[in-house]
């Protein structure tokens, strides 16, 4: 798997910033970009994505991508981080934050575990149809990630990043990567969160878009109510509110960080320039 530090060393607590579903880590860039001088930061790609390597015999239900998450944190020595999760991210880090010890969660534009799992995707655990997905996938990857990002992802097409196409879509041109995206999809199951609470006495914030076409904003206001979280309604954001409303979500974040700072007698706003590193697991 692959990870990116970011930041100050001695900047604590470290946050660990975990992407969607097919996306990766360039997900939580624009953030990191604005908060690394006197933050530090965890950026990894979950395995199978970015420039993580694939596994034919891995699994990516939850209880797995959470299990593979606390071994990169343990072999970093990352010891007590705040979560910052983006939609599938957001699952990923409810789930771990216990066993992670978590400070403190942000959950941007959420997966619940009330939102509705597509049938469709039950026919992708068919090693026929595997078979003519994954060249289908590298052949158009740009094309699909494009009408994806429009469609369905950012509220304003012209909002879309210079260059954030081929940043999601090229990954898939590996031949490892895109044979195994149908087993990622197909073991997506937003239900399994029913199985797991916020950590209590743990400050949680949760973000949504209020032109999310993925997940509604109520959906999301209603799993922070669960979450006993604070809820924030961004306008003019869809569903990648770390790219389309990078100010307001590095403004939380950093607020969710200074809270954590006065509970635990830490403030290190003040730091030095940031080192930056990048290892492979």
């Amino acid at each position: 798997m692959a990870a990116e530090l970011r930041g100050p060393r001695e900047a604590q607590p470290v946050v660990v910033c975990l992407h969607g579903l097919s996306a990766n880590r360039a997900t939580w860039r624009p953030v990191v970009e604005r908060l690394a001088h006197r933050r530090r930061f965890l950026l990894v790609d979950s395995l199978g994505r970015g420039e993580s390597d694939s596994s034919p015999r891995a699994r990516y239900d939850l209880d797995s991508e959470v299990g593979r998450l606390l071994l990169v944190l343990d072999s970093m020595d990352v010891a007590r981080p705040l979560l910052a999760g983006h939609s599938h991210g957001a699952a990923i880090a409810v789930a771990a934050a216990r066993r992670a010890h978590a400070l403190g969660l942000l959950l941007v534009n959420p997966v619940t575990p009330d939102l509705p799992r597509p049938v469709a995707l039950t026919a992708l655990r068919s090693p026929a149809v595997q078979a003519l997905i994954s060249p289908a996938v590298r052949l158009f990857r740009r094309p699909l990630t494009r009408y994806m990002l429009v469609r369905r992802v950012f509220a304003d097409r012209r909002a879309i990043p210079a260059g954030v196409v081929a940043r999601y879509a090229d990954p898939w041109g590996d031949p490892g990567r895109a044979a195994r995206l149908p087993a990622i999809l197909s073991d997506w199951t937003p239900s399994e969160l029913d199985q797991w609470d916020g950590p209590p006495g743990v400050p949680v914030h949760v973000i949504a878009g209020a032109q999310d076409r993925r997940i509604h904003p109520d959906s999301a206001r209603r799993w922070a109510d669960r979450l006993g979280a604070t809820f924030e309604l961004v306008a003019g954001c869809g569903h990648s509110a770390p790219e389309e409303r990078t100010a307001e979500v590095a403004a939380s974040l950093d607020n969710l960080l200074r809270e954590i700072s006065k509970e635990t007698g830490r403030d290190k706003d003040d730091q030095e320039r940031p080192v930056d590193s990048t290892s492979g697991l």
